[in-house]
């Protein structure tokens, strides 16, 4: 019952690319590109336009822009050119910031209560485009660790349990001697040294 706390995340296609995690939101006066989604767009640096802008975030920060990318945008059947100011930032949630510049240019109205957009298309029609109800999946928070054990040596756990507890160890050492591909439960305490 709180879907109106929920930010309004979408996928959209920019210059010929679905991007996942868009976030359009009507709070943001322009619409924004992180530097690291240049080279998945095709794009490099000598493809801005340059400007000499600063960004002020929600918290008073200020973020120099690396420059301007004119890109394609596609929501829904609604094709529209549009700016982007790229800048750094490694603590955002989204691959791309639709601000009120897109919103208005796209005759879109945002709802966050009921997670879609609705947009008007070029015979004057409403277009639904629905948000994406699980826009943050859990196999993106996941990465793999490689650990290192003066008995075993190298050996990774294989998974967690529902505890979110280590569980299951595979040990390159255990494989060679043929003892086992994997030591399920390995319940026995260590210390590791780093």
């Amino acid at each position: 019952m709180a879907n109106h706390l929920r930010a309004l995340f979408i996928t959209t296609n920019f210059g010929g690319v679905p991007i996942p995690k868009v976030m359009a939101d009507g709070g943001a006066a322009i619409n924004l590109l992180p530097h690291r989604m240049l080279s998945k767009m095709g794009r490099i640096e000598k493809d801005l336009i340059p400007t000499r802008l600063t960004v002020t975030n929600f918290a008073g920060g200020i973020t120099k822009t690396h420059g301007i990318q004119d890109v394609g945008v596609i929501v829904g059947s609604k094709e529209l050119k549009i700016a982007f100011f790229v800048v750094d930032t490694t603590s955002t949630t989204y691959n791309k910031l639709l601000g009120r510049d897109w919103i208005h240019q796209s005759l879109c109205v945002p709802s966050t209560l009921h997670q879609q957009l609705a947009l008007w298309n070029e015979e004057g029609y409403m277009e639904i485009v629905e948000a994406d109800p699980r826009p943050f999946l859990p196999s993106a928070i996941c990465f793999e660790t490689r650990y290192n054990h003066d008995d075993l040596g190298p050996f990774t756990f294989l998974g967690v349990n529902q505890n979110s507890r280590p569980h299951g160890v595979m040990a390159q050492r255990l494989i060679e001697d043929g003892l086992t591909s994997s030591l399920e439960d390995w319940n026995r305490p260590f210390v590791l040294n780093f």
